[in-house]
C-alpha cells in the first residue's frame, strides 16, 4: 500500500477516490439490469464483485487518460455533474444519455426542460454533484514535478488495466455472454457511457452551414407535378404527431375509445402497422421527409440533400410548416415556417398553447396562394411526456384518476395510463378539426390529410417511461406508431382503394414518397410500391 502511494500522486489518489464514488454513487440502474440478466442467487457473485472491480478501473482509467495537472478536477467534477444528471434520469425515467438522446436534450426547447425539472432532481443535483464537486475543488493534491506526475500518470493508467485484466480473466465466458447477449446493459453506466456519447456527438459535425436548394443534392432531379385534372390543384394537410402510440389508438382495436371522432368519419384510414425511423423527435421527423431508409439516414443529411418538402417547393407547390412543438429539426429551413409556440400567433393558450390553434388562420394563406397546389405541415405537441396532464384542455380529461406529475414512478400504471388516454382523445379532436378545415376546400381542390405520429412512448413497462431509447434495443411500443389518412370523393386517391393497405407493415421509409404522391408528383426515385396510397401492397415495403 505504501508502494502504491509513493507511486500515484494526490491528482491520481483523487481520480481513484471519484472512481469509487462514481462507481457507487451513479450506477443503480446499471446494477440493477446487470443483477437482472445474472442474478446473485444464480451463483453469480463473484462475476458481480469482478464487475464492480472493472467499472472502477475503468472509471480510474478514462479520468486518468482525461488528467492532468491543470484539468484532472474539472473532469472529475464533469464526471460528477454528467454522472448524477444521467443516473437520476435513468433511475427516474429508465432512460439512457446516448448520442440521440444528447441531441434531444441539446435541442429541446425551454418549456419542456422546465417539464422534466422536479425537488427530486434538484436534491439529487445538490447532493450527488454539487457537494462532491465542491468537495474535489477543495481538495488538496499537492502536485509534483513533471516527470513525478507523468510516472504517477503511467503507473494509474497500468494499475487501471491490470485491475482489468484481473477482473476479466476469471469470468471470460461470463463476460463473453455478458457483452454479445446484454450489451445494452453497459449504456447505463455512469457516467462513463454519457461521457463516451458526449465525445462520439461533439466528434461529428451536427451544425452544417445552410445551403441553397440549388447546391443540395437531389435524388429526384426529374419529379414533376402531372395533374389528372389541370384545373383543380392539391391541398394537403400533413400532421406530424407527438408520442402517439398505435396500440392506444381504438381505432386499431384499444380497448377504450380514444378515437371518438375519427371513428364516426367517412373516409379514415388508420395504417396498422407503421413503425418509426427513430425513438426521438430529433431523428424521426428529418428522417421521415429523408428519401434516405432508416438504416442510411444520416442526421446530416438534412442540410445537404433535398427533402420531400424541398421537392416539393421546387416544383411550385406553396409549403407552409407550422409549429407547436421543438423545431422542424431542420427539415423547414427553405420553407415558410411559423412557430406556435407563444401567444404570439397561436390564439388558443390555457396558457398552453394547443394544437388547435395551429388550424387558425389557415384560410388566409390559401387564399394567397390561388391556382397553386398547397401543402401544410402541422407539427404537434400531440402527447409529449412527462406532463400528459398538460396536453389537453380540461375537457377532455374523461379517463381519471390522472397521473399530475412529471415524476411518472411515483403514479400508478393506471394513473399514467389514464394521463396518456386523454392526450389521445385531443389528439383525435384536433385531427377530426384539421379534416373538418380541409373539406370546407374539397370542390375547389383535391384534399386529403396525413397524420403520422413521430415515434412512441413508454408508459412503465418494464419500469421504462418516455422515449428516446437506442433503436437497436428500444421497446416496440416506442417504435409502433400511430398513422391515419382521410380520403373523400375529390382527393387524388380513393378510400375504397387506399383502405386494402391498412393491415400492411409500413415504416416511415415510406413517407417521403407517399408525400410526394399526394400531391400528384412523380419520379422515377418513387415507384408505386414506395407510397402507402397505392392499393397492390401485399408485403413490408
Amino acid at each position: 500500500m505504501n508502494f502504491l502511494f509513493r507511486m500515484i500522486t494526490g491528482q491520481y489518489r483523487l481520480i481513484w477516490l471519484c472512481a469509487i464514488a462514481y462507481s457507487a454513487l451513479f450506477n443503480f440502474s446499471f446494477f440493477k439490469h446487470f443483477t437482472d440478466a445474472f442474478p446473485a442467487s444464480d451463483g453469480n457473485t463473484g462475476f458481480l464483485i469482478s464487475v464492480v472491480v472493472f467499472l472502477i478501473a475503468a472509471h480510474a482509467l478514462v479520468f486518468s487518460i482525461l488528467g492532468g495537472r491543470l484539468f484532472t478536477k474539472l473532469v472529475l467534477i464533469i464526471g460528477f455533474l454528467i454522472g448524477a444528471s444521467a443516473a437520476y434520469f435513468s433511475w427516474t425515467y429508465g432512460i439512457v444519455v446516448d448520442t440521440v438522446m444528447l441531441r434531444n436534450i441539446i435541442e429541446t426547447d425551454t418549456s419542456e426542460a422546465f417539464g422534466l425539472l422536479s425537488v427530486e432532481f434538484v436534491v439529487v443535483m445538490l447532493l450527488g454533484a454539487l457537494v462532491p464537486a465542491y468537495l474535489v475543488y477543495k481538495a488538496p493534491v499537492g502536485y509534483q514535478g513533471i516527470l513525478k506526475e507523468i510516472r504517477a500518470k503511467l503507473f494509474s493508467i497500468m494499475l487501471a488495466v491490470v485491475m482489468i485484466a484481473a477482473a476479466l480473466v476469471p469470468y471470460s465466458a461470463n463476460y463473453a455472454s455478458f457483452f454479445r447477449e446484454y450489451k445494452s446493459v453497459r449504456f447505463y453506466s455512469a457516467p462513463l457511457f454519457p461521457l463516451y456519447s458526449v465525445g462520439k456527438y461533439f466528434g461529428k459535425s451536427h451544425v452544417s452551414p445552410l445551403k441553397p436548394e440549388s447546391e443540395m443534392i437531389n435524388v429526384a432531379p426529374d419529379a414533376r407535378v402531372e395533374h389528372s385534372d389541370p384545373n383543380k390543384h392539391d391541398l394537403i394537410v400533413l400532421i406530424v404527431g407527438e408520442t402517439g402510440r398505435a396500440d392506444h389508438f381504438s381505432l386499431n382495436g384499444y380497448k377504450r375509445q380514444t378515437n371518438p371522432r375519427l371513428s364516426k368519419r367517412k373516409g379514415v384510414i388508420s395504417f396498422t402497422h407503421m413503425t418509426s425511423c427513430g425513438t426521438s423527435t430529433a431523428v424521426s421527423v428529418p428522417c421521415m421527409f429523408s428519401p434516405d431508409p432508416r438504416d442510411e439516414f444520416d442526421s446530416k443529411s438534412i442540410y445537404n440533400k433535398l427533402n420531400a418538402l424541398d421537392t416539393l417547393h421546387e416544383n411550385n407547390v406553396a409549403v407552409l410548416w407550422r409549429d407547436n412543438n421543438s423545431s422542424s429539426k431542420g427539415v423547414a429551413e427553405r420553407v415558410d415556417y411559423q412557430s406556435f409556440k407563444s401567444s404570439d400567433l397561436n390564439t388558443i393558450c390555457d396558457p398552453e398553447c394547443r394544437d388547435t390553434g395551429m388550424l387558425v388562420g389557415l384560410d388566409d394563406y390559401v387564399d394567397k396562394h390561388p391556382n397553386q397546389d398547397i401543402v401544410i405541415v402541422l407539427h404537434a405537441m400531440g402527447s409529449h411526456g412527462p406532463e400528459y396532464f398538460k396536453r389537453y384542455p380540461q375537457v377532455f380529461e374523461q379517463f381519471t384518476p390522472v397521473c399530475k406529475s412529471n415524476q411518472l414512478a411515483k403514479c400508478s400504471s393506471d394513473e399514467i395510463i389514464n394521463a396518456y388516454d386523454n392526450t389521445m382523445l385531443f389528439t383525435d379532436f384536433f385531427i377530426d378539426s384539421s379534416i373538418d378545415w380541409l373539406d370546407q376546400y374539397s370542390k375547389q381542390y383535391k384534399t386529403a390529410l396525413f397524420y403520422v405520429s413521430d415515434h412512441g412512448e413508454s408508459l412503465g413497462e418494464n419500469d421504462v417511461y418516455l422515449h428516446g431509447m437506442p433503436f437497436a434495443f428500444a421497446p416496440e411500443v416506442q417504435k409502433h406508431v400511430a398513422a391515419v389518412a382521410w380520403l373523400n370523393d375529390s382527393s387524388t386517391f380513393k378510400y375504397d382503394d387506399v383502405v386494402k393497405n391498412k393491415e400492411v407493415p409500413f415504416t416511415q421509409d415510406n413517407f417521403y414518397c407517399s408525400v410526394l404522391s399526394l400531391l400528384d408528383v412523380n419520379t422515377t426515385f418513387c415507384p408505386h410500391e414506395k407510397s402507402i396510397f397505392f392499393e397492390h401492397h401485399t408485403s413490408q415495403q
